[in-house]
């Protein structure tokens, strides 16, 4: 129900829905009343005026009629007047009438008529006529011949009372009608906001991060949509103040082995009596440290991607050059672990935000790497390839170590999942960022068998983006950070 935004300056708050509702139901009861007034004035008098004529007229016409046709009347002055038996009788002393012969004589008259006639002119019909200071409505008729003429007439002020009597009557009961129609609807304005302002004292009466659902049972079906997508938005922000808690526990586990690891190492460094041992805890200490800070920047880029503040900055980019980029970053450590890294790579523009994809790849690469045993493979390519009817640029990061049970391909997608019984020292973030990406990027993630049908495979189809169809499409050079 859309309500016009009337605004009446002092009457009520313009975002008081309660007193917009009321204000258009008080000005449509005024404008009803305004309309009801004129009508009744209109009708009444156009009314009361045609029965007095209808009842002078019939009043007038029987009197005619009731004159003996064919004999001489006498003036009126030369009898007496008949007397009534019982004077508190009432007299209507505001109609009168009069009998003419030969419009010269008055024959028949009331007691109160005037001595002059009513109608001067004589004339058939009505007119409204003022004699010795007294408005009267006359109605005249006259016989065939035009021997005789009757004139009734009734007091102008007497008509006017009565027409303001039933107009002020039927006044003040349409009044009252739309009085009465004015309360019911102020209740039921009021009883039908009354959930409302329920709801708010609800609301109002929560403790703090309570976001159970706000109930509509009671509430209008206006009213209940936008409640509806309240809870929905209340329901979001519980699941994300639940992932951020599990993201706090999980992390703050995770974190204490790292510094428990480094903690003790500094103090063997410490302990240490020959150069040969501090050098070997400092070494080890290293590697430690080198985890812990592998892990921050895990937690750091997952939380940021969780939280969802900033939307992926999506620009035309090769794959190709940033898989040659990220794969240079990573060249000493594989050297250092005696793995090797094989690159096939194909050209191929994809739509993609720098940054999340150059960290998709570190991870598919720092997962692979660590998982490789001694003297192994691990193979990254791109190019494109037809799946599903449809065209996509894949990427598939391959290698030839001891593989994942294909029970838990799914499963190492979640995050803080580890394979039961592997011997590796991931913190089971890495791939639960590639997912998350993937997803920001509406790309879809396959898995399967290694190098050589042995170890493990990631591929990443990518769609392929409009502009690398026209031939001669500007690819942005950039490089993730």
């Amino acid at each position: 129900m859309k309500l016009f935004p009337v605004n009446f300056p002092g009457s009520f708050p313009a975002k008081s829905l309660k007193g917009r509702v009321l204000c258009v139901l008080g000005v449509t009861i005024l404008l009803c009343w305004a309309g009801a007034l004129t009508v009744l004035t209109v009708y009444t008098l156009r009314g009361q005026n045609s029965i007095w004529d209808s009842k002078l007229q019939a009043i007038g016409t029987k009197i005619l009629m009731s004159i003996p046709s064919g004999k001489v009347m006498q003036p009126f002055g030369q009898r007496l007047r008949l007397q009534l038996r019982d004077e508190a009788l009432p007299r209507d002393m505001n109609l009168t009438f009069q009998v003419w012969t030969e419009r010269t004589k008055l024959i028949v008259g009331a007691p109160d008529s005037p001595p002059s006639p009513l109608q001067p002119d004589f004339a058939d019909g009505f007119s409204s006529v003022t004699i010795e200071g007294i408005r009267w409505r006359v109605f005249s008729v006259a016989d065939s011949t035009g021997q005789f003429n009757v004139q009734v007439g009734m007091r102008h002020e007497v008509i006017d009372w009565e027409i303001q009597r039933k107009t002020f009557g039927a006044l003040a009961l349409t009044t009252i009608l739309l009085a009465v129609a004015g309360l019911l609807m102020w209740f039921a304005v009021g009883k039908s906001l009354r959930p409302l302002t329920a709801l708010e004292a609800a609301v109002r009466s929560r403790r703090k991060f309570d976001l159970t659902p706000l109930p509509v049972a009671q509430l209008p079906n206006e009213i209940r949509p936008l409640v509806d997508s309240f809870n929905h938005l209340l329901d979001q922000l519980d699941q994300a103040m639940q992932g951020e808690r599990r993201f706090i526990g999980d992390a703050a586990h995770e974190l204490r082995t790292p510094l428990s690891a480094l903690q003790a190492q500094a103090q063997v460094a410490l302990r240490a009596t020959t150069l040969a041992d501090k050098d070997a805890a400092l070494v080890k200490l290293l590697a430690v440290a080198e985890r812990s800070t592998r892990l921050s920047d895990q937690l750091l880029d997952l939380a940021r991607m969780d939280a969802g503040v900033n939307a992926p900055q999506k620009t035309l980019a090769d794959l190709s050059e940033l898989i040659l980029h990220v794969s240079q970053e990573f060249d000493m450590q594989a050297q250092q672990q005696r793995r090797s890294i094989i690159l096939a790579l194909t050209p191929c523009p994809i739509e993609c935000d720098v940054d999340e994809i150059g960290i998709l790849l570190r991870n598919l690469l720092d997962n692979a790497l660590r998982y490789t045993p001694e003297d192994g493979r691990v193979k990254i390519s791109c190019g494109y390839t037809e799946e599903d009817g449809k065209r996509h640029v894949c990427l598939e990061v391959a290698d030839d170590g001891p593989g994942v049970p294909e029970a838990e391909h799914e499963a190492i997608f979640r995050r803080f999942h580890r394979v039961a019984g592997n011997n590796g020292r991931g913190s089971g973030i890495g791939l639960s960022l590639v997912a998350g990406i993937a997803q920001l990027h509406d790309a879809a993630i396959k898995t399967g068998p290694g190098l050589d049908g042995r170890g493990f495979s990631v591929r990443i189809l990518f769609p392929v983006p409009p502009a690398s169809a026209s031939v001669g499409a500007e690819v942005a050079p950039a490089q993730p950070a």
